[in-house]
């Protein structure tokens, strides 16, 4: 496990802990019984969010297919352009 699905696998953790109570993610992630049930609970609160990130975990864990994850997340990678290095770069100063 990498650190990215470990930072995704916390995320919804905490996220989950707001609404739902307390989550293990170790057992989260060796018990498929503990895990439905969580994810069921998760889902039938309805938060928009904690939805996403369960449904990222699920596809992680091989739950479902990463094809039926919303593309909102995708859109919001593309809106976002990286900064030009001349546009950071102060070249007006006393020291210039």
């Amino acid at each position: 496990m990498d650190n990215n699905h470990l930072i995704l696998l916390s995320k919804f953790s905490v996220s989950a802990r707001r609404l739902i109570g307390s989550v293990n993610p170790a057992r989260l992630l060796k018990d498929s019984e503990y895990s439905a049930e969580i994810f069921q609970k998760t889902f039938e609160l309805g938060d928009e969010a904690l939805i996403t990130l369960a449904l990222e975990v699920q596809a992680m864990l091989g739950l479902i297919a990463p094809d039926a994850l919303p593309a909102a997340r995708e859109e919001k990678k593309a809106e976002t352009k990286p900064v030009d290095t001349m546009e950071r770069k102060y070249l007006f100063g006393a020291r210039s």
